[in-house]
């Protein structure tokens, strides 16, 4: 019995130990990519000025942008990850959907995005079979990060893709900052005076500021502010929004960071101690067991059979029957 519990020691012992190295060095790296189950809505809003083409005035608004991302799990696997991105941006009137239908004056625009990335980088690739468009056009090839950041983000500029105009831009690195307790790193995108069909109709400029600030651990995008301005050839601003994520945005996108940051700390630190530490100890108990169970650590037993304590001088050797006859 006490073989077996030593054995069974050592064992548990061994198996500790392996997956206190096995945690960090291997099921963490193949746990720190993006998740295959997004499903993400992030509305902005912020005013704006918008120029009526049937009057030729401009007017002040507020406006909603409403981001939907959503994996597409039959076009991901272990390496990419397929998303069907849609933003409906609208013009708030009393109780207004995030989305309306391409009739309503208040649709100011929609966008839809399907695009595949690597999970880890997330930087864009094309994969055929995964069927990558903007707005229906499977000509459009995407560039560079676009939902998302890179997974250990870097204080490096990356390019950012921008569906509107079908090509990426440098989105330079400006510093940290903290967003919901969380430190994020800022990144700014500028696009400059870009030629653009401004409102599908006329030909003009689209110039896009976009800054987010993203928790490096995770690449979730935090928050984010976009300045954009779109003018008609002859100078005519046709419109100038400012658009920042809404509260609700910001506390799904850092709820979500907290979370995974907290797994990947129990998986990479916490578990990997506990089961190092309950690992020693298992091995150690197993090894005095085993060696308190050897015949060696049993010789001082042996030596009382093999020699009897001497006899007590002050006591006679017991009466024979031949002394008791004689008497």
């Amino acid at each position: 019995m006490r073989r077996a519990l030593a054995i069974l020691l050592i064992v548990l012992g061994a198996f500790g130990g392996g997956l206190a190295f096995l945690l960090p060095a291997v099921a963490v790296p193949a746990v720190k990519k993006t998740p295959l189950n997004l499903d993400i809505t992030q509305v902005s809003s912020g005013p704006g000025k918008l120029l009526d083409a049937a009057s030729g005035t401009s007017r002040s608004v507020q406006l909603r942008a409403t981001r939907i991302v959503r994996t597409d799990s039959h076009a991901s696997d272990g390496t990419n990850t397929t998303v069907n991105e849609s933003l409906c941006i609208v013009v708030v009137q009393g109780t207004t959907p995030n989305c309306l239908p391409s009739n309503d004056p208040r649709l100011l625009s929609i966008t839809t995005d399907r695009v595949t990335s690597e999970r880890k980088s997330a930087e864009s690739v094309h994969v055929a079979n995964y069927r990558e468009n903007v707005n229906g056009d499977t000509s459009a090839r995407h560039a560079g990060v676009t939902y998302k950041w890179p997974i250990d983000a870097q204080r490096k500029t990356y390019q950012f893709y921008e569906p509107d105009l079908l090509k990426a831009f440098p989105a330079t690195y400006e510093g940290t900052s903290k967003v919901a307790g969380l430190t994020v790193y800022q990144y700014t995108a500028k696009t400059g005076d870009q030629p653009y069909l401004v409102q599908g109709l006329f030909k003009g400029t689209y110039n896009d500021v976009t800054t987010v600030y993203v928790e490096p651990k995770t690449g979730a995008i935090v928050d984010g502010v976009e300045h954009q301005v779109q003018t008609l050839q002859d100078g005519t601003v046709a419109l100038d929004t400012t658009l920042r994520f809404d509260q609700s945005a910001i506390d799904y996108q850092a709820n979500y960071s907290k979370d995974a940051i907290d797994k990947l700390r129990l998986a990479g630190l916490w578990i990997p101690i506990i089961a190092g530490i309950l690992g020693v100890l298992a091995l150690v108990a197993g090894v005095v067991l085993v060696l308190r169970g050897h015949p060696s650590s049993r010789s001082d037993g042996g030596a009382h059979r093999d020699n009897p304590p001497p006899a007590d001088p002050n006591v006679g050797p017991p009466p024979s029957y031949a002394d008791s006859s004689q008497a």
